[in-house]
């Protein structure tokens, strides 16, 4: 795998944005029924940001762009542009975005080749979390910088896919996306958990471990939390549901996969697709 960072030369990931755009083609619309996550300019033109004395000039596909990233922390913009679900953001300027060092670009090569993924920089997280308001049920959407296991970028790629085929599912019976959460936030609850002051001082980890999961409605596998690639928090009948989502690789040993029983799975390329909607995977939030 190869790893490249922005720089002033690279190629521009689509066509450049122009004010002439067809209102048909630019109206910024909802993903999937989530709705926009920041106070972020929402509209066709492009508005003024001012943020730690600088200026953002950015639009509605943008900005929501910019929270699409940010939520999944690393995606191919051909996964946006050239998908039928995200319609939103389908047609920001990517090369924009970057010029105004709010994403930075990446290349990763595998298998099917060598493709290009985009990460907010801190500065486009910093921008991002200034403009997220609280919520009035629930925590708000986390966003994510940078690249933190390289190794794993072509994986962490994928997962955006995965979602979508999932959000898609979500929305064609009835529910409203709310919110999504990787397994970083996960993992980062559980350590809190695990480092709390009053924690157990009888050395019952593996009780400890069924009291999170339960709380936290994940598996529990060979005395493990098992945690979900993305967790699609949404809304169904008045309900607060959620789905948790696993991308599958070729390199998961039998072990692996049976970790994972619960999840919806999704192969790790696009020919395997995700696996068909079970209405067991559908849980009520702890």
């Amino acid at each position: 795998m190869s790893r490249g960072g922005p720089d002033d030369d690279r190629v521009d990931l689509t066509e450049r944005a122009t004010e002439r755009e067809e209102p048909s083609r630019s109206r910024i619309r909802e993903e999937h029924g989530r709705p926009h996550d920041t106070t972020l300019p929402h509209g066709e033109g492009r508005e003024i940001v001012e943020f730690r004395g600088r200026d953002y000039a950015l639009n509605g596909s943008e900005a929501r762009a910019l929270e699409t990233v940010g939520a999944f922390r690393v995606l191919s913009p051909e996964a946006v542009d050239g998908g039928s679900h995200g319609r939103d953001v389908r047609h920001c300027d990517w090369r924009r975005l970057s010029e105004q060092r709010l994403l930075l670009h990446e290349t990763i090569t595998d298998r099917e080749g060598s493709r290009q993924v985009v990460t907010l920089t801190r500065e486009g997280k910093d921008l991002l979390d200034a403009h997220t308001p609280a919520r009035s049920e629930g925590p708000r959407q986390e966003y994510y910088a940078g690249i933190v296991k390289p190794r794993e970028l072509a994986h962490d790629a994928r997962i955006y896919d995965a979602y979508r085929e999932e959000a898609a599912r979500i929305e064609r019976g009835g529910g409203r996306v709310t919110r999504v959460v990787l397994d970083y936030e996960l993992k980062r609850d559980y350590q809190t958990f695990l480092h709390r002051d009053d924690r157990r001082t009888d050395g019952q980890v593996l009780l400890e471990r069924r009291e999170f999961a339960e709380a936290h409605d994940l598996p529990l596998h060979r005395g493990h939390v098992v945690f979900p690639d993305v967790r699609i928090e949404y809304e169904l009948d008045g309900r607060l549901e959620h789905r948790d989502v696993e991308v599958v690789t070729e390199h998961y040993s039998h072990g692996q996969r049976a970790g994972k029983a619960g999840f919806s799975c999704h192969g790790g390329n696009r020919q395997t697709g995700g696996a068909p909607f079970d209405p067991r995977h559908v849980r009520r939030l702890a």
